[in-house]
This record gives C-alpha cells, sequence and structure tokens, in this order.
C-alpha cells in the first residue's frame, strides 16, 4: 500500500553504501494498520455488547437482571441509550433480543472479515517492497562481487525464507497486536463491570502469560536462526547437484552425495526439532495462559459473590477472549523468526553497489567508437593502462588465464568501476554519461552472460524490448542466426531453457551475438565469442567481426584471430603490452 515515493525513500540509501530494508509501518501502510487498530476497538465494543446480551438472556432465563447480580446492572447502565434498552417492560423480548443477536453476529463476522483482509494486505504490501529492494540490490551489485560466496539454492531459499518470515510477523504478529490488544481491553472493560476483582484476575493472568513467552524470544531466535542455516546447506547441496548429474555420475560419487544429503539432512531435522520444542514452549504456554485466565475469572465471579447470570457473562467474555489471547502469546514465536530474517535482509542490502549516473546525467554523445583508457587500474588485478583505440578498429585480448581479461571488458563495458582512471568513448567518460546510453553504445556477449528462460526472440530482444521487427530481422542476419532459425521448426519462438540449456554451445554464442547487435553499439565487446565452437560457429564470429562497422575489442587465444586483429593487447601479471596484429602476430 506504500506510494511510490515512499519506496524509494524507505529502500534507499547513497547509492554506493547500504540500503535501509523498507519500514513496516511506512506510507499507506500506516492507513492499513490504524484501521486494523479500529477494527480491533470494534470487535472490544461487540465483545461488550455481547456480554450484555449474554447478561439480558440469563437475566430473563433467570426470572430477571437480579440473576445477573451487579455486573448486569452496570452493563445496563452502560448500554442504556441503546434501542435494546427498553423504557418499560414489554411482553415479548425474544424479538428485540434475536434482531440484536443476528445484528452481532454479523458484525462480529464483518470485522473478522476486515481483519483478515487488512492484515494480508499489510504483510503482502511490505513483503513487495522488500523483495523489490533485494533484488535492486542483486541486480546492481558490481560484477565483481556479484554472486560471490553464493549458492543458488541457499540464496533462493533464504529469500523465500525471510520474507515469508516477514510476512508472517506482519499478518499475525503486528497486524494482530493491532487488533487484539483494543479487544482485550474491550474485555477487561466487560469483566470490570462483572466485578472489578474480575478484571483484575484476568488481567494479572493474561499479563503473567504474555510475559512468559516474551522470555523465551532468546530461545526461539536462536533455534529459528540454526534450522534456517540448516535449510540453506540442504537446499544448496540438492540444487548444485541436481543441477549438475553428469558430473556426479562421472566420478561416481553418487553414493557419496547420497551420504552427504543424508548427513546433513539428519542436522537439519534435529534443528527443525529443535526449533519446534521452542515453538512448542511458546504455544504450551499460550494454551495454559487461556486456561487458567478462564479459571481465574470464574474463581473471581465466584468470590465476588455474583449470581449465575455473571457467571454467564464472564463465560460469554471469555470466549471472546480466548482467541486474541492465544494469538498474542504467539507473537515471540513470529517476531523472533523476523528478527532472523530481517538480519539477513540488512545483510543482503549492505552488499557493495555500482555507483550509477543519476537520471539527470547527459547521454553519450554520438560517434563511431573511439576508446581511450586513461590510466585505468584495477586493484591486485590490473596496473594502469593508458590505451587508444581507434574508431573502427578490431583489438585482440590474450593472455593467461586469470590475467584479467575478462575483469578488463567489464571495466570497458562499465560493469565493473575501475579504481582509478577513466574509460572514455569517442571522448566522453562513460562513467558520468546515462546508463542506458551507454548500454546502447556498447554491447557484450561471453560466457558470463548466458541465456535466459524464454524464446529465442526474447532473448534477443532482451537488450532492447522496443526494438522494432527491422532491427530484430538486422540483429538476426548479422549474427547468423537466420542460418539456426531455418533449421528450428518454431523459429524466434523456439523455448530457451535456463542458461540456455536444451540449445548447443554454437546455436547459444548466435543468440548471444544477435542480443548484443541488437541496440546497433558502436563498441562490440566479445569474451572468448569462439571458445569452445566448432569450425562452422567459429566461422560466424569471424563474420559478425568482419561485418562490423563500429570498433571490436575481442577475448581470443586462437592464433588466426591474433593475426587478423589490428592491434594485439597482451596481459601479464597485470600488466598490458600493446602489440601490432596482422600477419605477423605472435601466437
Amino acid at each position: 500500500m506504500a506510494g511510490g515515493a515512499d519506496r524509494l525513500r524507505t529502500g534507499s540509501a547513497d547509492e554506493g553504501g547500504a540500503a535501509r530494508p523498507p519500514r513496516l509501518l511506512a506510507g499507506g501502510r500506516r492507513w492499513t494498520f490504524a484501521l486494523l487498530v479500529a477494527v480491533g476497538f470494534g470487535q472490544a465494543a461487540s465483545a461488550i455488547a455481547w456480554a450484555w446480551l449474554v447478561g439480558r438472556i440469563a437475566g430473563g432465563l433467570g426470572g430477571g437482571t437480579a440473576a445477573g447480580g451487579g455486573g448486569a446492572a452496570l452493563l445496563d447502565a452502560l448500554l442504556a441509550p441503546l434501542p435494546l434498552q427498553a423504557p418499560a417492560p414489554v411482553p415479548d423480548p425474544a424479538p428485540p433480543v434475536l434482531a440484536w443477536l443476528v445484528a452481532l453476529v454479523s458484525s462480529a463476522a464483518a470485522l473478522l472479515y476486515a481483519e483478515r483482509v487488512l492484515a494480508e494486505r499489510l504483510g503482502q504490501s511490505w513483503v513487495a517492497d522488500v523483495r523489490t529492494s533485494l533484488f535492486r540490490r542483486v541486480i546492481t551489485s558490481p560484477a565483481r562481487t556479484a554472486g560471490r560466496g553464493r549458492s543458488t539454492g541457499g540464496t533462493s531459499l533464504r529469500m523465500m525464507g525471510n520474507l515469508s518470515a516477514l510476512r508472517r510477523w506482519a499478518t499475525l504478529g503486528l497486524a494482530k497486536v493491532a487488533v487484539a490488544v483494543p479487544l482485550l481491553a474491550g474485555c477487561l472493560v466487560a469483566f470490570a463491570l462483572i466485578d472489578p476483582s474480575v478484571a483484575l484476575a484476568a488481567g494479572a493472568t493474561t499479563a503473567c502469560g504474555l510475559g512468559a513467552t516474551a522470555a523465551l524470544a532468546p530461545w526461539l531466535r536462536s533455534a529459528h536462526r540454526a534450522a534456517r542455516r540448516r535449510q540453506a546447506r540442504v537446499a544448496a547441496h540438492v540444487v548444485e547437484r541436481v543441477g549438475a548429474p553428469q558430473v556426479v555420475q562421472a566420478f561416481g560419487r553418487e553414493r557419496g552425495e547420497r551420504r552427504v544429503l543424508t548427513r546433513r539432512s539428519r542436522k537439519l531435522a534435529d534443528a527443525q526439532v529443535r526449533r519446534a520444542r521452542a515453538v512448542g514452549a511458546a504455544r504450551a504456554i499460550g494454551e495454559a495462559t487461556t486456561l487458567l485466565a478462564t479459571a481465574a475469572v470464574l474463581v473471581a465471579v465466584g468470590a465476588a459473590g455474583q449470581g449465575a447470570g455473571a457467571a454467564a457473562v464472564a463465560v460469554a467474555i471469555v470466549g471472546v477472549m480466548v482467541t486474541p489471547l492465544r494469538e498474542l502469546t504467539r507473537i515471540s514465536e513470529y517476531r523472533s523468526a523476523c528478527a532472523v530474517a530481517m538480519r539477513q535482509v540488512r545483510a543482503e542490502l549492505a552488499r557493495p553497489r555500482r555507483r550509477l549516473p543519476g537520471r539527470t546525467a547527459p547521454a553519450l554523445p554520438k560517434g563511431r567508437g573511439e576508446l581511450v583508457l586513461e590510466g585505468v587500474r584495477i586493484n591486485g588485478v590490473l596496473a594502469p593502462v593508458t590505451a587508444r583505440v581507434p574508431a573502427g578498429a578490431v583489438v585482440a585480448v590474450t593472455g593467461r588465464n586469470g590475467s584479467g581479461k575478462s575483469t578488463l571488458l567489464s571495466v570497458i563495458a562499465g560493469l565493473v568501476p575501475p579504481d582509478g582512471g577513466r574509460v572514455l568513448l569517442d571522448g566522453a567518460d562513460i562513467a558520468t554519461h546515462r546508463t542506458e546510453s551507454v548500454r546502447a553504445a556498447i554491447g557484450l556477449a561471453g560466457p558470463h552472460l548466458p541465456l535466459m528462460r524464454g524464446t529465442i526472440a526474447d532473448n534477443v530482444r532482451y537488450a532492447d524490448p522496443k526494438a522494432d521487427a527491422r532491427r530484430l530481422h538486422e540483429a538476426v542476419r548479422a549474427s547468423g542466426l537466420d542460418e539456426l532459425l531455418a533449421e528450428l521448426p518454431d523459429g524466434l519462438r523456439t523455448p530457451v531453457r535456463e542458461s540456455g540449456a536444451g540449445l548447443s554451445a554454437g546455436q547459444q554464442q548466435r543468440v548471444a551475438l544477435a542480443r548484443a547487435l541488437l541496440p546497433g553499439p558502436r563498441l562490440l565487446l566479445l569474451d572468448e565469442a569462439d571458445a569452445h565452437l566448432d569450425a562452422r560457429a567459429a566461422e560466424v564470429v569471424d563474420r559478425v567481426i568482419a561485418g562490423f562497422s563500429g570498433t571490436v575489442i575481442v577475448v581470443a587465444h586462437r592464433p588466426e584471430r591474433l593475426r587478423s586483429a589490428d592491434v594485439v593487447w597482451r596481459l601479464d601479471r597485470g600488466l598490458l603490452r600493446e602489440e601490432p596484429g596482422g600477419p605477423d602476430a605472435a601466437g
């Protein structure tokens, strides 16, 4: 329910610093919470009216209001303005009593309905904002840190588990507090109208029960944290092994992996049982509290010398009080799980974030693709590099594995901010210009940019969803993808599974090239574009480079690729050495 401005405010921080999680009670959610409180007061009024109505019925059955004792008299005095309180005895009180009974039942049902809808709206709105903040942080992480130290299964489970815990706290925790506190207050008022000692007995028992469950909070948090950690480990193991069964089979690790999973599953089961003990203790205290409160109320009614009518009223109020009391005793359970989840959410939001130019930044000026590196360095990876590539040139980057070739391309693409120096494209620093114009000017393809689930058309258009049919056709033709589509029955509608599964390496490469070419870039960066490709697929890359009108920088190891380049950049131990390309280029 929070407005757009509120979402930006509550889930943001400085561009590079840690973002704050969206607040639960922010923006429109404050009004939702206020409506829940109003529902609670409405239920409190219904509880008092219900107690009065039961007193009237019990008094009638007992031969008069005297059967209700002093409590019925006080309730009569409180509710005297109501139409049911007739100024004079009526011969047949059943019709008005029945009418009020129907009215109370209808209002109680309506209030319960409103409570459920408002509570769910509160929780879903908060979870949606938190999910958006987490997603935004993940997709804006620098390329060097994105995914580092993370397991896909563990991360997915943590995100889903965290959001589920947050929703439960908002829907079943805080929302219940908003409703249950006014409702319990109304019940205590009704008890006080019977006799102050009854209200005191009910209030003291309730306070003791809630205090006991609150004391279990550290145990609950510890148990939740341990169980969530074990869940993440099991999920990470299963997802990784299920995603690579050939590796498991190739090395004969089937039994070993089953043993690992069995051991981790056993530890998870133990952690879940420990959490069940903590949750069970909290719920047991809650159930005991409701029973003790009922007994305390009945004992207090008897000790106060009230009659059967007052006892009937007290039982009716206890029946109303039991549900909110039981829900309040579970608050510690939901709050502890939320605290564990929020700790992990804050850790995710504290991860580094790319500094992006603001919306008021200028667009890149038009040009033909001249590239200049001015003292570009990456600490521990790349020494300061100064180089110039004229528009339309082809540069081949080579070097040993781990020498920083892919990192250099990521810096040139603007995906990794350099620790020093500038990258200039047609005289403009890409770090200070609008991101959309930079992305349109620089095309990038490589194994670290896999295809996504969808169709071939979806993957090609991902670079520019607004591209028209003409531009799509040009990208398909320039990448040689049209030859592949002619062999596929569904053409552009051919389904693509996660990470390009279902397509061969050569087919994936053609789709990736078409995606990189779709925006019409002036600088094309190809990272290991022809690695692991057969001769036919490698020829496609050759044609793309030869037909590209802008500047090309390609990471390559094949001698023929180096000889076809205008310039060769050789990386070794963080140093870049520039060599001439052509027929004399060394392999």
